[in-house]
């Protein structure tokens, strides 16, 4: 094989591990654009910038932890925080895993609240809407988890197209108040709060390693680990800092909105582009939902060893799961945003940002010390 096909190869792979970043990033709440709203753009235009910080701050956080897990071989994120926390991982494996199984349940009970709010927004009572997308999420889970999955990718392909349609657009129809709000440095906000706003985004998003972890094993190199990194800090920064410009340019009217992203939708007067966006909102919601219930199936299936029928456990905790995310979906998608990521995302920026970028990089230099020397003695 050629040099010129090997480096085709490692851009190929490298960009796979970044789309899944990417599809895990750009899943239903960052599709409505409430994410966005809240822990950037509602304190002001500062967001035009922030985004792209944040952003390289979690590929930074990736970026040590892929390595971490080349050296040891440590794809599964249980076995990676016993490596990432040694000697203390007794105690910070558990609050890794706490933390993660938040991010199933207040991901999948965000996507139930953002289901029922669409549906309210053409009409139907928040609570029925609850239900019935509760009900729709657990038959699709026990009966339709193979399609959902095999339709991810394009899932995740509509809502790159969609959004970027609607972003384009956004922000042509209303650029003068966009110009407006840059030249007069609108910020309700003091930096200090929304420096801490964007850190807390990040210590959610950090949690998602866990899921980047498991594609990640074809990166056998620093260089691998590295472009991909790279790939998915362009990919997530460039989406979501366009997102912040298009929702920013229509302040005030998204700042109190659920789904804001939905709000300009409406204000565009496009018939199509508002179903299409209902459509594949609706279809991101489940991906999503779906998604974060089957994490916590794998990881609860190992540890109870009652009902014996996989099929019937399976199904037991994919329903116990549903009913906590249908309990958390009350709340209201803003309230699981707002309070929900806010206080995991403080959570991790001590237990996995700091962590990964700090030890993780004292742990990876020590590993490849102690291979070069060991490859010089051979030598």
């Amino acid at each position: 094989m050629s040099e010129n096909s090997k480096s085709k190869v490692g851009l190929l792979t490298a960009f796979e591990v970044a789309a899944v970043w990417f599809g895990a990033h750009v899943g239903g709440g960052f599709a409505t654009g409430n994410q966005t709203m809240n822990f950037f753009v509602k304190h002001g235009w500062n967001s035009i910038w922030l985004p792209a910080v944040i952003i390289t701050i979690i590929g930074l956080t990736y970026r040590e932890s892929l390595i971490l897990a080349r050296n040891y071989g440590t794809y599964d994120y249980k076995s990676w925080s016993k490596k990432m926390y040694a000697p203390y991982d007794k105690v910070f494996s558990v609050i890794f895993e706490l933390g993660y199984l938040m991010i199933v349940l207040l991901g999948t009970g965000g996507s139930i609240a953002g289901s029922a709010s669409l549906l309210e927004s053409f009409g139907l009572n928040y609570l029925v809407g609850v239900l019935i997308t509760g009900a729709v999420f657990y038959i699709l889970t026990i009966y339709g988890a193979d399609l959902i999955r095999k339709a991810s990718t394009i899932i995740t392909l509509l809502i790159l197209i969609f959004l970027t349609i609607i972003v384009i657009v956004g922000i042509s129809s209303n650029s003068s108040n966009l110009s407006h709000l840059v030249a007069t440095k609108y910020s309700p906000s003091s930096i200090g709060t929304t420096l801490y706003s964007g850190l807390r985004y990040a210590g959610y998003q950090s949690f998602v390693v866990a899921i980047v972890l498991s594609a990640s094993d074809n990166l056998k190199s620093d260089a691998a680990i590295n472009k991909s990194v790279v790939l998915g800090i362009i990919l997530n920064g460039v989406m979501i800092t366009l997102s912040c410009l298009m929702l920013l340019s229509w302040v005030p009217g998204t700042l109190k909105q659920t789904l804001p992203l939905l709000y300009v939708c409406k204000q565009l007067n496009s018939k199509f582009l508002l179903v299409a966006y209902s459509t594949v909102l609706f279809l991101a919601f489940v991906s999503t939902g779906i998604g974060c219930v089957f994490g916590a199936v794998a990881r609860f299936e190992k540890i109870f060893k009652k009902p014996e029928n996989i099929k019937t456990k399976r199904g037991l905790i994919s329903l116990v799961c549903m009913l906590f995310s249908m309990g958390i979906s009350l709340f209201g998608l803003t309230k699981i945003v707002v309070v929900g990521y806010g206080y995991v995302g403080i959570l991790g920026i001590f237990v996995v940002v700091i962590p990964c970028i700090v030890v993780g990089r004292i742990k990876n230099s020590r590993f490849k010390k102690e291979k070069d020397s060991v490859s010089s003695l051979e030598v």
